[in-house]
């Protein structure tokens, strides 16, 4: 007997079981539509795999700031207090610089942690910024809001962690809508056009 013969009382419902199957894969794995993903950023416009523009708010608009957040890539298992970046977050690292490589950033920001660091110097070099400069994560519900007042108008990057970053969209949000990011999702950005605290549109992105 087939596998189909054995079936046949349930022909009727395959259709909307494999329905069923695809939706579950499709919401554990977030990187299903690979055409969404950030290709460049240039001239205010977001490039997307599928070859898609879309305009950055308030880019050259010198009320607003503009921060690109983003957790540190794939770590190794070397150190367990502070770890190298595996391979595969070297070439994460890398993208992200090609990516950010055009966005004619004003400066690079990373906690002290060799992650961190080794994220955010492929930026710095390709995009021949100022060296990156270290901030204390701990301490960025202080910090950041008196860099927004010295930065009215500019271009940054922000590396941190699963848990920093979203207290930091949080913080700049004035709300509680993001939370820390999962353990092993490493290709999340968060775009971020801000006047201060309360004043922020905050797009997510993949790449």
């Amino acid at each position: 007997m087939s596998l189909w013969s054995g079936l046949s009382p349930f022909r009727p419902f395959l259709p909307v079981v494999a329905v069923l199957l695809w939706f579950n894969s499709a919401c554990q794995n977030p990187k299903v539509d690979s055409l969404n993903y950030l290709q460049s950023v240039k001239n205010g416009q977001l490039t997307f795999a599928d070859g898609s523009t879309e305009a950055i708010p308030h880019w050259g608009d010198t009320t607003w700031t503009i921060v690109f957040c983003v957790r540190h890539a794939e770590k190794a298992k070397d150190d367990p207090k502070d770890p190298q970046l595996t391979p595969e977050g070297e070439a994460r690292a890398e993208r992200l610089g090609r990516i950010l490589a055009g966005a004619t950033l004003d400066s690079v920001y990373a906690s002290p942690y060799k992650r961190t660091q080794l994220t955010a110097e492929p930026v710095q070099r390709r995009g021949n910024t100022a060296p990156v400069v270290t901030y204390k994560p701990d301490k960025q519900d202080l910090w950041f809001p008196e860099l927004l007042e010295s930065s009215k108008g500019k271009k940054m990057l922000v590396v941190g962690h699963q848990n920093t970053i979203p207290q930091l969209l949080n913080l700049l949000t004035g709300k509680m809508d993001y939370d820390n990011i999962p353990d092993q999702d490493f290709g999340r950005m968060y775009l971020v056009a801000t006047q201060g605290v309360g004043i922020t549109v905050v797009k997510e992105l993949r790449y």
